[in-house]
Formats: structure tokens, C-alpha cells, sequence
């Protein structure tokens, strides 16, 4: 899931008063409005929402798509539930959560198709596979996800669980680990954490995505939908079908134009701009690596990570992948996944 931070640098005040966006109403005569809340502040992994909203890939598709960065990454599968955005950028893991919940939310889209989140050590640490972690310490953000991510890597790498220490380090992942307080971390991402890691250094860090290291793949990020509107509101269904439709245009598009992404996430994020300009590439890179078409996901890969979810205990029983993600609104062509 997403990198922890005390505050969200440039974020919207997210308030629960904010009323929710109707897909059957619209700003003008040829255009849907379309409320998003997304997962984070604006950055690399975004690329294909921008690509579409700056190029034209949603006015295409008749919709008009607003962007709103969250005050708490933790709301937006909520909002969404209780109708107060439209749509929403959430992790693979919190959609199962959230079903367990009880919250009428449905994956409609994947965003990031692979895993960003990784075990990263510095280049001289050892730390080459989970055997590595004996006698070592990692740092994490202290969420439950981070517990079920390390127990994994102990079996994986055959270790006893006294072997490997985990230190709550907080919001301060990449410092703990550039000064040496730990000797790897988990919750900072492959596509950029580590690149700032490696540009600071000047060396590239040990990365190890949690495909790699025991946990099932899995989606990073994933568009989601209020799964009661979808049933009983044809014009919220065929508004989320126009959105899903710009996205996978719009990342496609991007991936042809990795020097035009680089320009506009340049323009829309606060990171630095060598980290951007070497983030953007890179992250388009996993995307067209990521297995499924852009904005498919793999049942089987669902019900496994499910599955995974309920062995470490993140989920209190097993949650069908059926009710938690679907491929239907996908354009056409575009869903034989």
C-alpha cells in the first residue's frame, strides 16, 4: 500500500462535506463532470490519469475528470462508498478490506498493474533475497500490511521470526534507512522511493518488489467505484464505462510519449525534478510490463492475493474476488484479460 507520511505536501483539505458529483448532470451540453479522489498527491504513478486529463483523452469520452488529492490517504474508498466522489484511486488490499466492511465499492480499472512496494536496502547491504533479512532490521510504517509483508518474507527466506527485526520508524522510511537506523525498508516503492534512494547515493539500491519475496502480485493501483451506483444508476454505469475508457486511451498514449508524461508530471507534482524526470520512464516501463492489457485485472491474481490476505490474517474470512473487482466496464475489445 501506499508510503506513509505525516502530512500530505500540497494536498486539498478533504472534508466530509463535499457533495458528490452526479454523473447524470453536467457542466455544459457535450461534457460529464467526474469527481476523483485519488490515493495521494499528485506523482509518477498518476501518469496515465494526467496524460488523459491534459491531452483530451476524457473530453474525448464526454467527460470533464477532476483530480483531488486526499488530506488522509486512508478516506477514499469511504468517500466513494458514501457518495461524496464519484471515483477513486485505492490500493488492491483496501478493496478487500473494504468489501469485508461492508463499503459498496467495486475495482472498475487497474491504475498500476504491478507491485510498487518493496523491500529496499542499500547496494552493500546483502539484502539480495528474503535469506538475506537473518540478523538484519527493517524499517517500517507500522500498519498491519507491514506485519503480514515481513511474516511472509520470514517463510520465504526460511528464517525463524526471531532473526529479523522490525522497527517502526514512521514517516521516515528513507532516512531511517540512508542513516544506517535500519538495513532495509518496506512501504517505499520501486519507482520512486528507490530512484531517490539511488540518486542521494549515487549507487543503485537492492530492490525487491513483494512479488518477489513471497507475497502474491498484485495490483497497486486500482480505480474504484460506488458498486451500488453501478447497479442502480444507468448513467453513473455508463459515465464510469467513458472514465475507464479515457484511462486505458490515455495510458496507452502515454506510453508512447514518455518525454511528454515526464512534461506534464513535471508540471502537476512537487517531487524534484530529476526524481520525476527519472520516475515518470520508469514507471511507464512497469506499466507496459505489468502482464494484463492496460486497465485489466486477473481474477486468479485477485483470489490469490485475497487468499494471501486471509492466511496473514489481514482479512477475517475470504472475500470472493468477484465482489470486489470486475472487468465489465472496460472498453470494448479491451476485457479478455
Amino acid at each position: 500500500m501506499r508510503r506513509t507520511t505525516a502530512a500530505l505536501v500540497g494536498a486539498a483539505a478533504l472534508l466530509a462535506s463535499v457533495p458528490a458529483v452526479l454523473a447524470g448532470a453536467s457542466s455544459n451540453a457535450s461534457t460529464t463532470p467526474v469527481s476523483v479522489i485519488m490515493d495521494w498527491v499528485p506523482n509518477p504513478d498518476h501518469v496515465g490519469l494526467y496524460y488523459a486529463q491534459q491531452k483530451g483523452y476524457f473530453d474525448k469520452q464526454g467527460v470533464s475528470v477532476s483530480l483531488k488529492a486526499p488530506s488522509d490517504a486512508s478516506t477514499p474508498l469511504k468517500l466513494v462508498g458514501a457518495g461524496k466522489f464519484d471515483l477513486a484511486i485505492s490500493y488492491e488490499p483496501e478493496f478487500f478490506t473494504a468489501v469485508e466492511k461492508k463499503l459498496p465499492v467495486m475495482g472498475v480499472a487497474s491504475i498500476i498493474p504491478v507491485p510498487l512496494n518493496a523491500l529496499i536496502s542499500l547496494s552493500d547491504s546483502g539484502i539480495t533475497s528474503p535469506a538475506g533479512l537473518k540478523g538484519k532490521s527493517i524499517g517500517i510504517a507500522g500498519v498491519p500490511f507491514d506485519s503480514a509483508v515481513i511474516s511472509t518474507m520470514v517463510r520465504a527466506g526460511k528464517l525463524n521470526a526471531n532473526e529479523v527485526k522490525s522497527v517502526n520508524v514512521g514517516f521516515n522510511l528513507v532516512p531511517s534507512l540512508l542513516s544506517h537506523k535500519v538495513n532495509a525498508i518496506v512501504g517505499g516503492y520501486q519507482n520512486v522511493e528507490a530512484l531517490q534512494i539511488g540518486q542521494e547515493t549515487g549507487k543503485k539500491p537492492n530492490v525487491l518488489p513483494l512479488n518477489k519475496v513471497g507475497i502474491p502480485t498484485y495490483n497497486e493501483l486500482v480505480l474504484a467505484a460506488n458498486s451500488s451506483r453501478l447497479k442502480s444508476d444507468p448513467a453513473y454505469a455508463a459515465t464510469v464505462r467513458k472514465v475507464v475508457a479515457g484511462i486505458v486511451a490515455g495510458t496507452r498514449a502515454a506510453m508512447r510519449d514518455p518525454k511528454g508524461s515526464t512534461a506534464i508530471m513535471e508540471k502537476v507534482s512537487d517531487y524534484k525534478k530529476d526524481l520525476v524526470d527519472a520516475s515518470v520512464p520508469y514507471t511507464l516501463k512497469l506499466i507496459r510490463q505489468g502482464g494484463p492489457k492496460v486497465g485489466c485485472m486477473s481474477f486468479a491474481q485477485w483470489r490469490a492475493f485475497g487468499a494471501w490476505m486471509t492466511r496473514t490474517k489481514l482479512l477475517a474470512g475470504p472475500v470472493p474476488a468477484s465482489t470486489v473487482t470486475t472487468n465489465k466496464y472496460l472498453p470494448k475489445g479491451s476485457q479478455a484479460c
